[in-house]
């Protein structure tokens, strides 16, 4: 029991569950949430234009100066001006012609919402692509292979000479490049101010025409391979998640407990599915207000995440396990900082990959100092293919490692599959496949239309279903030792990150047909720096003694608890580099993607099996 286990929650307006549950005869369980799934309206662009006329006045986004952001003050958006302009967006793209995809490549900005919306208001399906793949890469294989499979004709940037390299690197031919500020040179391009104009009938006409089955995105998604697929993500399928998560709230004493208006800030990317849907469009949806966060969880980014968060008093706040991490610390040392993030927040949630119990004891610490309470610090889960949110903890939780329950909307379905049991789903938020793969599409779904999410889940308590699912590894990442012995890679990794408890950000776990089970080991770089007491390069970090001793006496932890052959770790080697997503080294959910790592790291993962010796290798 924990040293605040005793202290109560802060109160948490959730509805009470209803979970109904169903066993079939061959073994397989359905899950469903008893509560019914709150009216969701038939497009994304609806929420937006309900608050411009119930709450014209309400700020919906708010960024700092996009030129210099070390500016004080935050540059807003109202719902009602926010209309407006997405309506002269979308009449701008109605003019040009063509009803086709809009490439966007941008980090989180006000414009790049507007073009978002904008595009989709036209009837242009919109394809976020992560910054990396037009400004880090260096051949722009992946950034080309997504151009030529969603064939974009419009292509927004929000600096024309910062992408001009990006756009460089692509058969750019005649289409139209829209942009924020610096026009790219050698290319047909306008200015948003350009580009935007007066919305008309047309516009009213475009908006009458969205249907729940009208194509809003296509979002990108690595999955095990590691090559881009195009999820389908249709109006309704956003729009009901929005929903889903709102139905397990009872959003009336929300209301009472937190103000009338939700307030976020966040740094999670809209290139990807969880700072897409479930922060933006949710934050939408809600009515609420969401301050961009341009800072993140690394050395170099995180004084201006924890600068924005000492001025914005959230009553949300979902992030990463690694930020989550971060702050864990920066509350212990800034008191500004845990007043003001702990003075109105109601629930706090983490997705992604899993994070440790460690983290979640010494932010209730300071929460507990701060309030006197607890604050529930939950998990959500769910993919790309389910946009993205498919379960969360919808009650009081101080247990890390659960995905919750099945949210209003949809159904679970866990197969049998050896000792263990495969989770799919069904419901209103599902995508209906993959943009131009009908092979990936058919493979995807089983016999009765259920999305093979490739993940594995038990239930916490087999005797009480009301206590979650927790998750137990990725069924594709499976693997056998030379011996035979199976090792269920995605549970061990989940495993050894939490017994590190802090100084692993993530693993690759090794040893197929090998003697043994070997990890890469990726450092987290904000808590090393706690542990060491002084900012390293990432090199030196790796070798320091205490990063050493750290997960070397976290892992002698988890080897004492699991013996056997499939779970002992014999060596870790911890890397050099972090994992870099334009390489494909990170999947939709955030974390590691062991094949493709162990293919670019085949050098590293051969020094692991060697005679060789070096400081980063810890033999255990």
């Amino acid at each position: 029991m924990s040293e605040t286990s005793h202290i109560p929650f802060r109160e948490l307006p959730y509805l009470p569950q209803k979970t109904l549950i169903e066993t079939r005869d061959d073994g397989t369980v359905l899950i469903r949430n008893g509560q019914p799934l709150k009216d969701y309206p038939p497009h994304m662009l609806w929420p937006l234009k309900h608050w411009a006329e119930q709450a014209p006045d309400r700020v919906w986004l708010a960024q700092r100066d996009p030129v210099d952001p070390t500016k004080e003050g935050w540059q807003e958006i109202t719902y009602a001006e926010a209309w407006d302009r997405i309506r002269a967006l979308a009449q701008g793209f109605l003019n040009a012609g063509a009803a086709a995809p809009v490439m966007i490549l941008s980090r989180n900005t006000i414009d790049h919402a507007l073009v978002m919306y904008g595009a989709m208001l036209a009837g242009c399906p919109v394809v976020p692509v992560t910054p990396a793949y037009a400004l880090l890469s260096q051949d722009f294989a992946r950034l080309n292979y997504v151009d030529g499979l969603v064939e974009p004709a419009y292509i927004y940037v929000e600096d024309g000479a910062e992408y001009q390299r990006g756009l460089d690197g692509m058969q750019m031919e005649d289409r139209l490049v829209l942009y924020s500020r610096n026009a790219p040179t050698g290319y047909r391009s306008q200015s948003l101010d350009v580009f935007a104009v007066s919305g008309g009938n047309s516009v009213n006409e475009a908006y009458d025409r969205l249907t729940p089955e009208t194509v809003a995105k296509y979002m990108l998604t690595s999955g095990s391979t590691g090559e881009p697929k195009a999820v389908i993500n249709t109006h309704g399928m956003i729009a009901a998640n929005a929903k889903m998560i709102r139905s397990v709230w009872d959003e009336d004493r929300l209301a009472q407990v937190t103000g009338e208006v939700q307030v976020m800030c966040n740094f999670l990317p809209w290139s990807h599915t969880y700072g897409a849907n479930a922060i933006l469009h949710n934050m939408t949806d809600w009515g609420g207000t969401l301050y961009l966060d341009w800072g993140a969880p690394t050395p170099a980014r995180l004084p201006e995440m924890i600068r924005n968060l000492k001025e914005v008093s959230t009553t949300q706040h979902t992030t990463v396990p690694a930020a989550w991490a971060a702050l864990a610390t920066a509350f212990e040392q800034d008191e500004v900082l845990a007043q003001t993030f702990f003075k109105r927040i109601c629930q706090m949630a983490y997705g992604g990959a899993s994070m440790g119990q460690d983290i979640y004891e010494r932010i209730q610490k300071v929460a507990v100092r701060i309030t006197g309470e607890r604050i529930s610090l939950s998990a959500g889960y769910g993919a790309t293919e389910t946009s993205p949110t498919a379960s969360n903890v919808h009650w009081p939780n101080d247990t890390m490692g659960l995905i919750g329950l099945p949210l209003p909307g949809n159904t679970f379905k866990l197969v049998p599959a050896g000792d263990k049991k495969e989770l799919r789903v069904k419901g209103v938020n599902v995508t209906p496949g993959y943009y131009r793969n009908e092979e990936k599409t058919r493979a995807a779904f089983d016999e009765e239309g259920f999305y093979r999410l490739g993940d594995a889940v038990r239930f916490v308590d087999p005797d009480d279903p009301n206590k979650g699912l927790a998750f137990d590894g990725r069924t594709a990442e499976e693997f056998k030792l030379a011996n035979g012995t199976w090792v269920s890679a995605g549970k061990l990794r989940v495993q050894a990150v939490q017994a590190v408890d802090g100084a692993l950000a993530d693993a690759v776990v090794c040893g197929l047909n090998r003697d043994a089970v070997c990890l890469l080991g990726f450092v987290n770089e904000s808590y090393c720096e706690r542990l060491i007491g002084e900012k390293l390069p990432l090199s030196e970090m790796i070798e320091h003694p205490k990063v050493v001793d750290a997960v070397r006496a976290g892992l002698a932890r988890h080897n004492a608890s699991n013996p056997n052959a499939a779970s002992r770790i014999s060596r870790v080697l911890l890397q050099p580099t972090q994992p870099q997503p334009d390489a494909g080294e990170i999947t939709e959910k955030g974390y590691i993607n062991q094949n493709k790592a162990q293919t670019l790291r085949q050098s590293e993962v051969e020094q692991l099996y060697s005679d060789s010796v070096t400081s980063r290798l810890i033999v255990l």
